[in-house]
Formats: structure tokens, sequence, C-alpha cells
């Protein structure tokens, strides 16, 4: 709504927050660890002449001042980076910095419990080439952080993983279309390939269902202001399949 604030934890090219903005006119936040990502965010945000209501910032989420509250905190796909052993520092940095009658979502790339451990424990093409330092969770490794951490518990959780395949084809094409622009700018044939596999390993995993695709809504319990009508149900993808 527009009276809130809302915080992106990895808000990777600036998209989201100029989306949100121009849709409900609130005050965005998107934090990144990316110089490239932050100048090209705030080129998007002045071309789209919103700048009054979007910042972006150059920010480790840990640092982020807990005297500072937000009515929303978002983190999409985020997750992946953090690593086995900083759950707990995520959840609990969610929740010092969120109002009273906030709501987290989160969007996360997830592999099953049955296989977490030794996940973690060896090294794949995910975590040598797209995520390294960092690892897929699983639902119960976080469900377990957010509550050993925080005070947070889950409203909602849906697997969008069916329509992910959708959108990492249409990425896959893109790249392809592309290919000659991204020589172009220097990089090379192997550069393409491990994003070509990257996009056919992710839709393989999506529709075998060996990776997930969730989205999260967090809140506290008693969160009665956020959740105003309880028979309503919560927006789902698969309502439009």
């Amino acid at each position: 709504e527009k009276h809130h604030e809302v915080l992106d934890i990895g808000c990777g090219w600036g998209c989201l927050g100029i989306e949100a903005v121009k849709k409900t006119g609130c005050r965005y936040t998107g934090i990144t660890l990316s110089e490239e990502q932050l100048k090209f965010a705030e080129q998007r945000a002045k071309e789209a002449g919103l700048e009054d209501r979007v910042r972006y910032l150059l920010c480790d989420y840990r640092e982020l001042p807990s005297t500072h509250k937000y009515d929303r905190i978002f983190s999409i796909e985020m997750l992946e980076h953090v690593g086995h052993e900083y759950y707990e520092d995520f959840f609990r940095k969610c929740e010092s910095v969120l109002a009273d009658d906030g709501v987290v979502v989160i969007q996360v790339i997830s592999i099953p419990d049955q296989r977490y451990d030794e996940h973690i424990r060896s090294s794949d093409f995910m975590k040598e080439y797209m995520f390294p330092g960092g690892s897929l969770p699983s639902m119960s490794r976080l469900t377990s952080a957010m509550a050993a951490a925080s005070r947070l518990f889950v409203e909602h959780v849906e697997n969008v993983g069916e329509h992910y395949f959708h959108t990492i084809r249409c990425w896959r094409k893109n790249l392809l279309k592309n290919q000659s622009k991204i020589r172009s700018l220097g990089f090379d044939e192997k550069f393409l390939r491990v994003w070509i596999y990257y996009f056919d390993y992710c839709a393989a995993g999506y529709m075998a269902r060996t990776i997930a695709d969730y989205q999260i809504i967090l809140s506290r319990q008693g969160n009665l202001s956020a959740f105003r009508f309880p028979d309503a149900s919560i927006p789902s993808a698969h309502s439009c399949a």
C-alpha cells in the first residue's frame, strides 16, 4: 500500500522496486552487494522518474540498522547465496527490521529435505558455477532456522516450480537469440554453454520435481492488521494454471 515502506534484500537489477512503486506508490529500499547492479538500478529509477520513492543501497543485509523498520520485506532468490551456516542470521535480521504488523515474502529455490545433508557436504554444478559459497536450502532447514532465530512463522507456502519452468525456457530462448551481442561484449563460448546448461539443468529439475521454487509468506503470530480477512484466500499462482 502507499504508506508502506518496503525492503528488498538482494534487489538484483532493480525491476521489482520500480514495479512495486508504480503499482502501489510505496516507498522502496533495495540492497545489493554488486556495484554494477547498484548503478544499473539507480539509472532505471531515474529514467522512471521514481527517485523520490525508490532508493538502492550497496549494503550487506547483516549491516542494516535495526532502528529502521519496514512494513514489507522481500527476498527473491537471494537465500541460495546465504549459505547453510547463516540462515539463522538471515531470519534474525529480517525480524529485527520488520514492523510490528509487517510481512516477509521469500522466493527461494529449494532441494528436498531427504537430499539436503548430502547436498551441503558435496559439490555440484550449481555450487561450483552458479552459487559459489552458497547452497540450495531445504524447507525444513529454513523453517527450523526461522523458529530458532525469530518469532516469525509461515502464513502460506507454495511451490511455483512448474511455472518457473516456462520462465527459464524464455530466458534460454532470449540467451540464444542474443548470443552474438553477448560475444561482442567479450564473453566466450564457455560462458554461453555454462548458462545454457544451467537453464536446462533447472528446467529439468522443476519438471522432474527434484528441485522446487517456493514462495513463502511469513509474519508474526496475531498479525490481524496485515491479514484482515481470515476467510479470504491468499492469491495463488496455481489459480492461473
